[in-house]
């Protein structure tokens, strides 16, 4: 059964990430979608995308705005996004100076 189907509200940890790529795909029940990113040893800041999938194949950005997320200082920031997809994963698009870490847990309802 894909995460978040069979409680109220289920929490996955996704893999840390030190330089630009993905995490793997998880697989949800989707529509609200809680990421908490923890980054550490920031520089001058990164750049994280949200995506989703329908196919678990073609991802695209599921902030509303559709804009990637810079964050400039470390700490933990949270993300609340409804999405109706079935696959969500995170982007690290870039990064500047120092040698940041990104942690994401992810939250499904």
């Amino acid at each position: 059964m894909p995460f978040g189907y069979d409680s109220g509200f289920d929490v996955a940890t996704l893999e840390t990430l030190i330089q630009a790529g993905v995490t793997s795909a998880q697989k949800t029940a989707g529509a609200d979608l809680t990421f908490q990113v923890t980054v550490s040893s920031v520089g001058t800041n990164v750049v994280v995308r949200f995506e989703g999938s329908l196919d678990g194949i073609a991802y695209f950005n599921i902030d509303a705005s559709g804009s990637d997320t810079t964050i400039t200082a470390n700490g933990t920031y949270g993300y609340f996004l409804q999405a109706p997809v079935e696959y969500v994963r995170v982007r690290l698009v870039s990064l500047s100076g120092g040698t940041p870490s990104v942690a994401t847990k992810l939250g499904c309802m």
